[in-house]
């Protein structure tokens, strides 16, 4: 419990000096301070450490994700633990799947050390999305980096995805083509019907 209070008053703290040293330093005093939040929180359950309540953390969040801000961290705060992989810190939802839908719903929280890059992978009712910040003095397009474990899960929902529509778009064929062979048999019907109309 002590060790728990004195790392929320940490978290506060450095929420804190984040604030006022992002205004005055800017983009590099960020990352430093981000890298000095996230670092020795690694293995901690990131609501019994209040990560997503730290302003450094939420501020960010919310700007990101705008109206998908709500149902992002519905999902997010069933993760169990903080992660690093290389320069990347992360927390990933654990849901369990639906019983009738094949990829579960899914949301990442990823911070690059390297760039100070936030993205977060969003996966809902089997669509992914992955949203990411670009630094405003960058030109060219930062491409989020993601941990191996949510690439997959990335991955698997795209396939899926291109597999839903391939079925959708067969299944809209089938439909104009059975549209348009009854409307041809209809037609030829009603041609008939007129023609033994005339001949009696």
């Amino acid at each position: 419990m002590r060790v728990a209070k004195f790392i929320a008053l940490s978290l506060i703290c450095i929420s804190l000096t984040a604030c006022v040293s992002s205004l005055i330093f800017g983009n590099q005093a960020q990352s430093k301070l981000m890298w000095a939040l996230l670092k020795p929180l690694v293995g901690f359950d990131p609501n019994e450490v209040n990560l997503f309540e730290t302003p450094m953390i939420k501020n960010r969040m919310t700007k990101l994700l705008g109206n998908k801000y709500e149902p992002t961290m519905k999902l997010l705060r069933t993760a169990q633990e903080i992660q690093k992989e290389g320069a990347l810190f992360y927390v990933s939802s654990r849901y369990a799947p639906p019983k009738f839908q094949e990829i579960t719903d899914k949301a990442a929280m990823v911070w690059n050390a390297d760039t100070n890059q936030m993205a977060v992978l969003l996966i809902k009712d089997g669509t992914p999305e992955i949203i990411s910040e670009q630094m405003d003095k960058t030109k060219q397009t930062i491409t989020p980096v993601l941990p191996v474990e949510l690439q997959t899960a990335y991955n698997k929902a795209v396939e899926k995805n291109k597999e839903l529509e391939k079925i959708k778009n067969h299944v809209e064929n089938l439909s104009d083509t059975l549209v348009e062979e009854t409307n041809q048999i209809t037609t030829e019907l009603l041609e008939e019907a007129t023609k033994e109309d005339k001949n009696e």
